[in-house]
């Protein structure tokens, strides 16, 4: 099986990030998805180091950034960065997460969260990044996810150094 990773460019945009791992799958990444609250931001608000690796990250992929938007603030947080938001209301948010992660496409798609509510979309994604922040992690999420990490960082840097990804994640 090959063992590395491949960088697609067009001009100077990397478009995706194709992982070979090792004994598990190949895939090539387009999209992440992150939930909100618990994951990208406590008590509603994002910190400058977490915006500073998002910018960073929507180098390589589209990122999309699902919320119920709990404190209100979500729209003015992600007001300077290139990101989509989806604001969803009402009951069945899980399911909600999860129509939205399916049409962006299984192999395309990693998927992070940390709430009950984000089982469901785990189980769209090809990696499932769980987040054991200061909310905590979910167990019904846990159960889906394929890493579980600390924290926003390291999960986003996963991301921006693959190479950990295919070490955690190779057979």
């Amino acid at each position: 099986m090959v063992k590395y990773i491949i960088k697609l460019y067009a001009g100077d945009k990397l478009i995706m990030i194709r992982l070979n791992i090792p004994g598990n799958a190949d895939a090539a990444i387009k999209n992440v998805v992150f939930d909100m609250n618990g994951t990208l931001a406590e008590d509603g608000v994002i910190k400058n180091s977490v915006k500073q690796l998002l910018i960073e990250l929507s180098k390589n992929a589209d990122i999309y950034i699902i919320t119920s938007d709990t404190f209100g603030s979500a729209a003015d947080s992600v007001k300077d960065l290139n990101v989509k938001l989806y604001i969803i209301d009402g009951e069945n948010s899980a399911e909600k997460k999860k129509d939205i992660v399916y049409k962006l496409g299984y192999s395309e798609t990693v998927v992070i969260g940390n709430g009950y509510n984000d089982y469901a979309m785990f189980k769209q994604g090809f990696i499932g990044i769980g987040i054991m922040g200061l909310e905590g992690l979910s167990l019904k999420a846990a159960l889906h996810c394929d890493i579980i990490i600390g924290n926003i960082e390291d999960a986003i840097n996963l991301l921006l150094n693959p190479k950990r990804l295919i070490a955690t994640l190779r057979d």
